[in-house]
Formats: structure tokens, C-alpha cells, sequence
């Protein structure tokens, strides 16, 4: 959920931190599902995502659909609109303690080779206000991620290597590189991890198993792609910042 401020006078980004250091909810608009699992054919080719408005106003929004690809190791929104992605309707003006439901839809390859990922984007559009009034509308943008894959297709998750980088503080963390060379796509934090660190002298000083919801809190669920590779850091401070790091993940059934 990303906070957006408009004002009609200048100012804005002071205004806007002091209203939103004031009080208000930050869960005015809530908006479920905020993963979604597709197939590319079949009843999961579509599904519902949810806006409810808990304004005491009618709050208009609008959905929109972009691509995701990975560059240089990362998942990123680019700016190449969805063509294979439907959502209905587009455009939508919810009233006070309502909600409303929009249709995503997937109209592409029914067997595609590889898996199709987007975010869309549910935008909060701003209201006319009153020509001598000054005021302060604060406008939320919710990303719901999407993830289309063929049924049947499975992924093929490896680890290719595993590094240690410092931060500001000197404090090491683990970061992965995770190739995935089947046809869907598949995701990290859904995966048993053990991590096992080394010192330079070949000691043992670390070794630790997370559970997928242990994982997921430190680095998400680490979505990659079909026939990518993803870079993967994880928020876990190492007892050194040096030294040597080995990482085995290991399937977990569906809970």
C-alpha cells in the first residue's frame, strides 16, 4: 500500500507526513487478495479481487495491469501494459462501508511455455474540492501481485550460490541466487531453509532451519519466474560478516 498526498497550495510533502503522522487509518481501503495464483486455462484462468471501503465517503478507483520481468536479478514493474490480462470493471466508485468486486481475467496462450507475472495497481483517484477550500486528500495505491502459470507445469527451483553482504552497520546478511528451470512459476518461501555458516578457519557458527512463514518474514515469499535466475536477500543478521555460506531448500507440502 504506497500513501500518495495532493494539495492546492504548496507544501505538499510536510503536510502530507504531518497528516499521516496524526492518526488516520491506515486501512481505509483494504484490498484482499494481495497474491494471486492463476492458471492459464480452466476455472483458475479467472478470479475475484476484493476493494472494501471502510471511508466514511465514496472513494473512486481505478485497476491497472503491467508487466513484471526480472532485471539484473530483481522482479520489476515495468511500464509495458498487460495485453493478456483482462480486469473488469476498470474504473469503479465504492460508497461508504461497501465493497466491489473486480473480475481478473486471463485471455492469453491457454498452454504457454513459460509463466506470466503482473502487478495491478489499485489507485485511489483524487475528488474535485471546492475552489477556496485548501485541503488535503491522501490517495492509496494497492499492488496486487499476479502470477499465471500452465497447468499441470511444475517449477525447478536451485540455489546457484550464496553470498554475504555488509550493511552500513558491518552487519552481514545472506543473499541468494536462485535459478528456476521449469515451466512455472515457483516460490522460495514456500520452503523448508537451512542455512549453514562457516568462519574462515572452517568452524562451524551458524546453522539454522526456517520454516516457509519463518522465511516468508525475512525475505517474502521470493517469487521466481519461469526460466529466470532471482537474487534473493535475506533479512538475517550472520554472527560474522565473512566466511563461507551453504543454503539446502527442501520441499514442504501444500498446508
Amino acid at each position: 500500500m504506497i500513501p500518495l498526498a495532493v494539495r492546492r497550495f504548496a507544501g505538499v510533502l510536510l503536510a502530507a507526513t504531518a497528516l499521516l503522522g496524526s492518526g488516520i487509518p491506515a486501512s481505509a481501503l483494504n484490498v484482499q487478495p494481495v497474491v494471486i495464483d492463476m492458471l492459464s486455462n480452466g476455472r483458475r484462468a479467472s478470479t475475484v479481487l476484493t476493494l472494501q471501503n471502510t471511508f466514511s465517503t465514496t472513494v473512486p478507483v481505478e485497476l491497472s495491469a503491467h508487466v513484471l520481468r526480472i532485471i539484473d536479478g530483481e522482479l520489476k514493474e515495468t511500464e509495458v501494459e498487460a495485453e493478456d490480462l483482462l480486469i473488469f470493471p476498470g474504473q469503479a466508485t465504492v460508497r461508504p462501508g461497501e465493497s466491489q468486486a473486480f473480475r481478473v481475467q486471463w485471455v492469453g496462450d491457454p498452454e504457454p511455455e513459460a509463466s506470466h507475472h503482473f502487478f495491478v495497481t489499485v489507485a485511489q483517484l483524487p475528488v474535485a474540492l471546492p475552489e477556496n477550500q485548501n485541503a488535503i486528500q491522501v490517495l492509496y495505491n494497492f499492488k496486487v501481485l499476479v502470477s499465471v502459470g500452465a497447468p499441470g507445469a511444475t517449477a525447478e527451483l536451485a540455489v546457484q550460490s550464496v553470498g554475504i553482504e555488509a550493511d552500513e552497520a558491518g552487519v552481514g546478511h545472506p543473499v541468494l541466487t536462485v535459478a528456476n528451470t521449469g515451466r512455472t512459476y515457483g516460490y522460495v518461501g514456500k520452503h523448508r531453509m537451512t542455512l549453514v555458516q562457516r568462519a574462515p578457519n572452517g568452524d562451524e557458527i551458524l546453522r539454522q532451519t526456517y520454516e516457509p512463514e519463518q522465511i516468508q518474514q525475512v525475505m517474502g515469499l521470493g517469487l521466481v519466474p519461469s526460466g529466470t535466475t532471482r537474487r534473493l536477500p535475506i533479512n538475517v543478521a550472520l554472527p560474522q560478516p565473512n566466511g563461507s555460506l551453504t543454503v539446502e531448500l527442501t520441499a514442504v507440502a501444500d498446508r
